[in-house]
């Protein structure tokens, strides 16, 4: 195509023989060259300017006149040269950045993928991590109710720990529900709640069998930040995580102690704390803590804190770890208290 319209543009000088004679004899073989340059660098252009000199030299003879010299050649191919040349560099130039924008197309393409991936590990391990607590306590539950089916008058017992297989099963498609809904965004259902309601009933799910007789369980709720707006599924997974990270925390320590509290960390936002008397934060975690897929733990899938800290901020506040000063380790979030007219 450039060579075929600098061709032409050099060759339309010809018709104007007649007009112009020996006048002017490379007045198109110019614009052709440049055309051909631009549309198709070096080759094309050196092609047309050999059709405008040839062109030149039939119009400069046709009447009889000279051709063109051996000097006016070197200067008519020096600029048809310096086309040629400015036309290859600009082809190369439009080369690499057509180049450039594949490549860039690819590599966004990948990235698509990649998050893609990501986002589908992330929600695969948290609903491993999040359904495993309802699923470890439905065992529990129907382990103990097989138990007590093999003993007479134990019927009522049963009966409630079916009741709680039941509940437990409902959390979990509850569970599924809320994931479902925050990977494609929908609203969160705040309403307001009881913190020590939440935390109680939380600390219940996360021991199925009871509460350890080794562990010195301490709850200190102020009753200025006990109602907060809050997602109640979504926030007791926040809260059975921590009480769980703090119950294996302290597994093999001699003295447990357990302390789950409230405050008003300011007008607008209430601060709940799991404190534990383990050993305390890793300090090589530092702010990674809370990311995807790091943990503490040695057989830790690095989740349940991810999720924790996702929910938390979904809810408008922040969480975070800090050293306890009698050693161990506190976790900390906040959430938004529910104004005192409404309350």
């Amino acid at each position: 195509m450039a060579f075929a319209v600098g061709a032409a543009m050099a060759l339309s000088r010809l018709p104007l023989q007649p007009i112009l004679g020996d006048k002017s004899p490379f007045i198109m073989a110019t614009p052709g060259m440049i055309v051909a340059a631009f549309l198709g660098g070096l080759w094309p252009t050196i092609a047309v300017g050999l059709i405008g000199l040839w062109v030149g030299q039939v119009a400069m003879t046709s009447q009889g006149g000279p051709g063109l010299g051996p000097v006016g050649i070197v200067i008519y191919a020096a600029f048809a040269v310096v086309f040629a040349a400015a036309g290859e560099m600009r082809q190369r130039g439009v080369k690499r950045a057509r180049a450039d924008a594949t490549r860039m197309a690819e590599m966004h393409l990948r990235l698509v993928q990649v998050a893609r991936l990501n986002a589908m590990g992330e929600m695969a391990g948290t609903l491993a991590h999040e359904l495993n607590q309802p699923l470890t306590a439905i065992a529990s539950y129907a382990g103990a109710a097989r138990w007590m089916a093999h003993e007479p008058g134990k019927a009522p017992e049963v009966a409630e720990l079916l009741q709680k297989i039941a509940d437990q099963a409902m959390r979990a498609r509850e569970i599924i529900g809320r994931i479902r809904g925050h990977v494609s965004g929908e609203e969160l259902a705040l309403q307001p709640r009881s913190l020590a309601a939440l935390f109680r009933e939380a600390a219940a799910i996360a021991t199925p069998g009871g509460m350890r007789p080794d562990v010195q369980l301490r709850y200190e709720f102020e009753p200025a930040a006990d109602a907060v707006l809050a997602d109640q599924i979504q926030v007791q997974q926040v809260m059975v995580n921590l009480i769980r990270n703090a119950l294996e925390a302290m597994g093999e320590t001699p003295r447990q102690r357990l302390r789950i509290g409230s405050r008003v960390a300011d007008d607008d936002l209430a601060e709940a704390y799991i404190a534990d008397s383990g050993p305390g934060v890793d300090p090589e975690l530092g702010e990674n803590l809370f990311e995807p897929f790091v943990s503490g733990k040695a057989d830790g899938m690095g989740i349940g804190l991810a999720v924790s800290r996702s929910i938390v901020e979904s809810h408008g506040g922040r969480i975070w770890a800090e050293v306890a000063p009698d050693g161990g380790a506190v976790f900390r979030f906040t959430l938004p208290r529910v104004p005192e007219a409404a309350a």
